[in-house]
């Protein structure tokens, strides 16, 4: 844990060093305006401390976070393509080396391509629950019809 350049020691307060030995005891306004403005100097600097180490901390959590996801994916990606590797090996032994590629590779294009379609409709559906459902026809996206009357 970090601690802040400021203390708290009474040294600090300008108030306390200015008063002499045989003076008056209590401090006098002015002295203690010193006092709030300097106090509320060390508050406002300990916050920016404060909040530098929040991010510190949420930055380095996210990079933790992202680590524990991007290395085992990269793990599968790779996985993935020598299994595909291997199939289009097996299947060269029954077809030319082509057909063998172009089969697996369609089947990712075909499997891709529905996936994003399925995605793509998802949020479409979850876009328009958020908008409050099915948004209203203004009439600059109306069509009229051929007698000018809108439908």
């Amino acid at each position: 844990m970090r601690t802040s350049e400021h203390g708290t020691d009474a040294s600090l307060y300008r108030g306390s060093e200015r008063v002499p030995a045989g003076a008056h005891a209590e401090p006098s306004a002015t002295d203690a305006v010193e006092r709030v403005i300097d106090a509320g100097q060390r508050l406002v600097t300990e916050r920016i401390e404060l909040a530098k180490l929040d991010v510190q901390d949420a930055v380095s959590e996210k990079v933790s976070q992202t680590t524990k996801i991007l290395v085992p994916a990269l793990f599968a990606f790779g996985g993935w393509w020598i299994l595909m590797a291997g199939v289009v090996m097996a299947l060269s032994t029954y077809l030319v080396l082509p057909a063998s590629l172009a089969i697996v590779g369609g089947a990712h294009v075909l499997l891709g391509g529905g996936m994003a379609a399925r995605a793509l409709h998802r949020s479409g559906r979850a876009g328009a629950a958020r908008n409050g459902g099915a948004r209203a026809a203004s009439p600059s996206t109306t069509v009229t019809g051929a007698t000018g009357v809108r439908p």
